[in-house]
């Protein structure tokens, strides 16, 4: 997967467009950090450093990826922790990493992509009983067999927010962190504090597996956040979105 890397190195780094939307408690900005492909390390170093910080992140899950893990992701729901669908396979264009043939987006259709994206979305609803749930674009890639797929997937109604650079408000600065020290992952978090504006973090590996942070950066992160909670609301995707959606709605 390390030519996902550049993909997903997307930092909309100018300052956001018109007024910042209002966060809890007079907040400055808001932070969710998220985590993509359902990887062991996520469950062993990053839940329980967020745990112990009092934080909650979203887990964008693979479903071919969970296997014997299925009881500690239904426990990290329990705890508030955010699951959202990433496909059951992962598709992505040939050669973006390697991967059977068959798990290629140009052997997909729209069609059986959203069948796909239907059946993850009943398997998170037995881990956490949730009737939708938020989606990442896997690869940060938006095509099956070469059509643009964001549309239909927009409209089906258990895909509540969709986490792709092509989909995200303007008001929004995303980026993703591999091997990233702690500072320069805090003076991203200081931007995002500076221009009131909401920040999507893409994590994959922590402490372990690939397109990772280490274990030590990662709590160092978080620390910094539980530091600053009063000044920058950390919480889950979907939460900052319905934030942002009701701060729109109320402003018109």
């Amino acid at each position: 997967m390390l030519a996902v890397a550049t993909a997903l190195a997307v930092a909309l780094a100018q300052p956001p467009r018109g007024a910042a939307a209002r966060w809890p408690g007079q907040r400055q900005a808001a932070i969710a950090l998220t985590y993509d492909d359902a990887l062991g390390s996520q469950l062993d170093v990053a839940i329980p450093q967020l745990d112990a910080a009092g934080l909650k992140g979203t887990f964008f899950l693979m479903g071919r990826e969970m296997g014997s893990n299925v009881p500690r992701w239904r426990a990290a729901a329990a705890k508030g922790h955010e699951l959202g669908n990433h496909t059951v396979n992962h598709p992505c264009a040939r050669g973006t990493y390697d991967m059977p043939m068959q798990y290629a987006s140009e052997a997909y259709s729209v069609e059986v992509l959203m069948t796909e994206v239907a059946v993850m979305n009943g398997f998170l609803q037995a881990l956490d009983n949730k009737t939708a749930h938020t989606f990442a674009t896997p690869c940060e890639q938006n095509l099956a067999g070469g059509a643009d797929y964001l549309a239909p997937l927009q409209k089906l109604p258990f895909a509540s927010f969709i986490r792709d650079h092509r989909t995200m408000p303007e008001s929004v600065l995303y980026t993703s962190f591999t091997n990233t020290s702690a500072a320069d992952m805090i003076q991203w978090v200081e931007t995002v504090r500076s221009a009131g504006a909401a920040g999507i973090v893409v994590f994959h590996g922590v402490g372990g597996d690939y397109l990772n942070v280490s274990g030590d950066a990662h709590k160092e992160l978080l620390a910094y956040l539980k530091a600053h909670e009063r000044e920058i609301w950390t919480a889950t995707f979907s939460d900052i979105l319905n934030a942002m959606k009701k701060s729109a709605s109320s402003s018109h």
